[in-house]
């Protein structure tokens, strides 16, 4: 008896697998982001340390090659920065003590000054607040609201003279996991290459680890070398401005431009405001903020892609991304290692084919392969 054959049934079972690794992968992305946000007190510390660690790597190793030991190295230079924490510190405790006791006073001059703009800007929110009314249901009982309204100007002044007891520990942590790290020497390179199974692996991961090493510590030594300039500039144009507290002023500035684009912002803004309570004449008040417009620009649009070099320049719309999404993790730490971060993701994606989209994407405009395959950013 001839038994017939049977049809054909549609292979559906590659297709259920993808999809079920395509949302593992996302469960998984997810878990990630949700355990980085979670647990931020206790990655915060460890991720500064490590960018410690790599950034001050290459001279820990020049060092131990000339016959200091890694452990004594770690020491001193965690010692410099301390001391040079607590000589800024001492520095700047004093005038950003006053600014904030002049707050007040500050924001009443301010107000006075621009006495006349008071009534169009009341009359934008009396028609803000009747269409706001006018949008609500109107049954039901409504509850009575109560508007307590606060100058902004006493929470930005206490953000910068406050020194919580969290920000001391986070730093403690951060310079103990560095010193261990940084003491550690290539411990962890030496792990690494025994865990890995076999040679090509091997090299495939040194190579991204000394990669990330080197991306970030020129980076990050070139970028505080440039606002080290920077704030120099602002502090010498201020004295000649006539501001108050030049140095100051230069410190603010060297801070603020650690952060792309809203550091500037906050640089301007507070430039203008101090400089419009300083000055009589808000015409040549205006001439201070101006100043920190242009030498901001310049340091953005001239010096910084002339000196960080085509191999660290990275997409803008990737930097804003990156910034809001680590200020949102981890706050103003985060919006600090935005950057650093990104910039270590850049490095990781060249190295792998499957990732060389979104490598693209975080670079700038153009890539240009070189004859020996790496790759490199271009200004264009």
């Amino acid at each position: 008896m001839k038994i017939a054959p049977t049809p054909e049934l549609p292979e559906v079972h590659d297709n259920t697998q993808l999809h079920i690794r395509n949302a593992l992968r996302g469960l998984l992305f997810f878990a990630t982001i949700a355990a980085m946000y979670f647990a931020r007190d206790f990655l915060l510390p460890v991720v500064l340390a490590l960018f410690i660690a790599l950034t001050l790597r290459p001279a820990i190793r020049y060092l131990d090659r000339h016959g200091l030991p890694a452990g004594v190295t770690a020491i001193v230079f965690v010692a410099l920065i301390v001391l040079g924490t607590l000589t800024i510190t001492y520095l700047l405790a004093a005038p950003l003590a006053s600014w904030s006791e002049q707050v007040p006073q500050l924001s009443r001059v301010f107000s006075e000054k621009f006495s006349g703009l008071r009534a169009p800007i009341e009359t934008i929110s009396d028609l803000s607040k009747k269409l706001a009314s006018a949008a609500e249901p109107t049954s039901g009982k409504s509850a009575q609201e109560v508007v307590i309204q606060t100058s902004a100007l006493p929470a930005m002044f206490g953000l910068l003279t406050g020194y919580p007891l969290q920000i001391l520990i986070t730093m403690a942590a951060t310079l103990v996991i560095a010193v261990f790290v940084m003491a550690s020497g290539t411990l962890f390179y030496e792990k690494l290459v025994r865990i890995l199974p076999n040679l090509t692996s091997r090299k495939r991961a040194l190579r991204i680890a000394y990669d990330i090493e080197k991306a970030v510590s020129g980076y990050v030594l070139t970028i505080t070398a440039i606002n080290a300039v920077f704030g120099i500039l602002i502090a010498v144009s201020y004295y000649f401005f006539g501001m108050p507290m030049p140095l100051l002023w230069g410190f603010l500035a060297f801070t603020f431009n650690f952060f792309p684009y809203v550091g500037a912002v906050s640089g301007v803004a507070l430039s203008a405001f101090m400089a419009i309570v300083t000055f009589d004449e808000v015409g040549y008040a205006f001439m201070v903020p101006l100043t920190y417009i242009i030498l901001s620009l310049s340091d953005s649009e001239i010096i910084r892609p002339q000196v960080l070099g085509r191999s660290l320049q990275m997409n803008a719309v990737a930097i804003l991304l990156s910034l809001a999404f680590f200020t949102w993790l981890w706050g103003i730490a985060g919006a600090a290692m935005a950057i650093p971060l990104l910039l270590c993701l850049k490095v990781f994606c060249d190295s792998f084919e499957q990732l060389s989209g979104l490598g693209e994407f975080i670079a700038a405009r153009e890539v240009e392969k070189e004859p020996n395959g790496a790759s490199e950013v271009s200004t264009v």
